[in-house]
């Protein structure tokens, strides 16, 4: 049994810095399906800890990548005031794959370095000649090369050897174990074979899934075989999808993985326009929940004006606070789909 939690966003017509805040306003109240509506996130204690998604860089690499550089600044001086303990890039890092764009993102990253760990999931954009994911051909190993993540005690290995297309990360944050996966943009079948492994081997850690495209911002899963172009940018119409043996989209994930193992508890993804915004709970077949977001920014005004998303998981080991926040404007949004709690 699935239900979608969220309302439909309406965009204003309006633009530009004085208004930034208000692009993007609620229609109705939602109802709240293993989420609530929460207070403006407080300082985190000692036993709380935060993940810290960044959506889509890609505009920031190629036009403003000052913000992209504002983004990490902030996780780093805030590493300790929300015991920020991973950061997670959901994909599209570049948007031509160009070597420029390469630079910009390691560069930015850089200053995380040896402080806050981060997984990279790459994106449509991060493949083919000028972005056009054509093939798997990607600069990221270049400029993210695999001696970068090894020397970390988080980093669990890849699946490829020298390449972080698909990559697992591990940590223990509030005596828990937590295991992150990150695959490539519409992974291939051995990539959801070897991720079936990977949990295998490890039942004790609390798994969550990134990628760059699985749920839709009208919160489904992407689903080519019953919906085909009804849902805009499925992985299956790219033309990698073309020479590839195989493509996996949200619902082909779903069936082949997160549903089979009671260990996973949430999915991320960005990708999907519209307003760039979905969440959905869905009940696996061991009965565990399973938390599924999409969370995307590229859109908005300067590529999404530095909106990064923090999840701060508190001591009560029930909930999980979200919170979206801009460096830049130097404010949280405050619309229910920017700030909600999830029921664990």
């Amino acid at each position: 049994m699935e239900k979608v939690n969220r309302r439909t966003f309406l965009k204003t017509a309006a633009g530009g810095l004085a208004v930034y805040g208000g692009l993007i306003q609620a229609d109705s109240t939602p109802a709240m399906i293993g989420r609530s509506a929460t207070n403006p996130i407080r300082n985190a204690d000692t036993q709380s800890w935060s993940l810290v998604i960044l959506p889509d860089t890609q505009v920031y690499t190629s036009q403003y990548p000052g913000l992209l550089h504002l983004q990490t600044q902030w996780v780093l001086e805030n590493k300790d005031r929300y015991n920020i303990v991973y950061v997670l890039q959901n994909g599209d890092v570049t948007n031509n794959n160009l070597e420029v764009q390469w630079q910009r993102a390691s560069q930015a990253f850089a200053r995380l370095d040896g402080k806050v760990p981060y997984a990279i999931s790459l994106g449509n954009h991060d493949f083919g000649p000028n972005g056009s994911t054509k093939d798997r051909t990607t600069l990221a190993n270049e400029h993210f090369p695999m001696s970068r993540f090894e020397k970390w005690a988080t980093f669990g290995g890849a699946m490829e050897t020298g390449k972080m297309d698909n990559t697992f990360h591990r940590f223990n944050a509030a005596g828990r174990d937590y295991l992150i996966l990150c695959f490539e943009f519409g992974p291939r079948n051995e990539v959801l074979e070897w991720a079936n492994q990977i949990i295998e081997k490890h039942p004790a850690h609390q798994i969550i899934i990134m990628t760059h495209a699985y749920l839709y911002s009208d919160s489904t899963r992407y689903d080519w075989k019953t919906k085909n172009t009804e849902q805009k940018w499925n992985p299956h119409a790219y033309p990698i999808a073309d020479t590839d043996t195989t493509i996996n989209d949200g619902q082909e994930m779903w069936d082949k993985l997160v549903k089979r193992h009671p260990n996973i508890f949430m999915t991320v993804n960005g990708h999907v326009l519209n307003d760039g915004l979905g969440f959905l709970d869905s009940a696996a077949d061991v009965g565990n929940t399973v938390h599924q977001m999409l969370v995307n920014y590229q859109m908005l005004p300067e590529g999404g004006g530095a909106r990064l998303r923090i999840l701060t998981f508190h001591p009560d080991d029930k909930t999980i606070e979200v919170k979206d926040y801009s460096p830049l404007y130097e404010k949280f949004f405050t619309e229910p789909d920017n700030q909600f709690v999830i029921h664990i």
